[in-house]
């Protein structure tokens, strides 16, 4: 029996880490620093761009674009409906009317193709989220976008280090935001990144992230002792002893997806959560550093397992590997398939000691929280029947040939699915509920 259990997330970090941080408290170098600055020149760099402005959160970096974007009240924003919820939150926040569009269920991404019917003469922006890691089709994007005479805004919180026909996300748009919440691609223990080349818009949201307040030294010690926590709980074998038990006690009474406990609560953010009103800090910015010269390695990592699980999956009539074309870098965020019961596979999972999750990227057009800009997004509302699989950078070769096994072994009594993009029939046999997300 193999008692090894594995996570379906996994925390990047470097060896040697914890000496540095600890080194910045003991410096007082953790709340200010000359990291901060370093760390956005090298971004900015490593994206061959001009300007780059660390935040407290993705999000607050997007609202603080917004701001500086000087859009009329009431503007229209397109957005994915397939996205999480607190993006176009930001846009309502900032006086602006989120508008959804449907998106391309084989790709998880906006639908190009349907942009232009939900273009109106208030329209000012579109923002494409490269979901999951994959790059949105950034060609017929700024098409239309140019065509419109719209401002293109990159949603890249899941998605650093993807390249799009070779050319880096974020990089296509008028500014572009990343997130480096604990699980993303660069994990800073929360935070995020404005991107531009635009002088004016840059000083404008440097002026908003630098008016914010400083962290404490207190507040960013508990950051990072909850961070640690964290991340030695989901390793295998703190996992194995505590995530694996609840996990699997839990699915044999139907309440698999525990997630939905531990994720932000969908809500007006009206008023701003005081964590979102603070600096970017410098510790912070040291971890950052770090993670930046280890992107395209932890990336290619990831790309490798999810290579196996496509060729290792193609002949699983049960279920249906992600598309990813040949003119892109998917970083692979998620590894997401469908499944035609993605709930019964994920409850047998974890009983054999892995654990998959169910789509959490929220259907926005259906959420109660935007009822008033609620629309049909069929495409969207067909990723419920999506499976999300372990893909993380930090996975050994022997777990992604046990992950296999396991997929082929859950699924392989399963009805299978059809050979074109058969989402809307799975989802008419399984109605999985969205819920929770993770933050940015």
């Amino acid at each position: 029996m193999n008692l090894r259990t594995i996570a379906r997330y996994g925390v990047r970090s470097v060896p040697g880490e914890e000496k540095e941080v600890v080194a910045a408290f003991r410096r007082g170098e953790a709340v200010e620093g000359p990291a901060i600055k370093e760390f956005e020149e090298r971004f900015a760099a490593y994206h061959y761009m001009d300007y780059t402005t660390a935040a407290s959160f993705g999000r607050m970096a997007f609202y603080y674009i917004l701001r500086a974007l000087d859009l009329p009240a009431g503007s229209e924003i397109i957005f994915p409906a397939l996205t999480f919820w607190v993006v176009p939150e930001m846009a309502r926040r900032a006086g602006l009317r989120p508008v959804f569009v449907d998106v391309d269920p084989s790709t998880f991404n906006i639908d190009p193709s349907k942009i232009e019917a939900a273009i109106t003469e208030r329209t000012r922006a579109i923002v494409p989220t490269h979901l999951y890691g994959q790059p949105c089709e950034m060609t017929e994007i700024m098409r239309v976008a140019e065509k419109h005479n719209l401002i293109v805004v990159e949603d890249c919180a899941q998605a650093a280090g993807a390249r799009y026909r070779g050319r880096l996300v974020g990089t296509f748009g008028a500014a572009s935001f990343f997130s480096f919440q604990m699980l993303k691609g660069i994990n800073t223990y929360g935070g995020g990144m404005a991107m531009t080349n635009d002088a004016g818009v840059a000083a404008r949201v440097r002026e908003q992230a630098e008016n914010e307040p400083l962290q404490s030294a207190q507040s960013l010690a508990k950051r990072f002792l909850g961070g640690y926590i964290s991340r030695a709980g989901i390793s295998p074998k703190w996992f194995t002893f505590w995530g694996y038990p609840l996990q699997a006690l839990a699915s044999v009474f139907g309440h698999y997806d525990l997630s939905k406990y531990i994720w932000e609560k969908i809500r007006p953010l009206d008023p701003f959560p005081r964590a979102y009103r603070q600096r970017y800090s410098n510790v912070q910015a040291i971890v950052g550093l770090r993670g930046l010269a280890h992107l395209d390695e932890f990336n290619a990592r990831s790309r490798a397992h999810a290579a196996r699980y496509t060729k290792g999956l193609s002949d699983c009539r049960a279920i249906k590997t992600p598309r990813a074309s040949s003119d892109i870098e998917h970083v692979y965020y998620q590894y997401c398939i469908y499944a035609s019961d993605p709930r019964r596979a994920s409850r047998r999972a974890i009983r054999s000691g892995v654990d998959f999750e169910t789509t959490h990227v929220d259907v926005c057009s259906a959420l109660d929280l935007f009822k008033e800009y609620a629309a049909t997004c069929p495409g969207a509302e067909s990723t419920e029947s999506a499976l999300q699989l372990p893909v993380y950078s930090r996975l050994r070769d022997s777990d992604v040939e046990r992950v296999l096994e396991v997929v082929r072994r859950v699924t392989g009594d399963m009805t299978a699915l059809g050979e074109e993009s058969s989402v809307q029939s799975a989802v008419t046999q399984n109605a999985v509920t969205l819920s929770g997300n993770s933050a940015r």
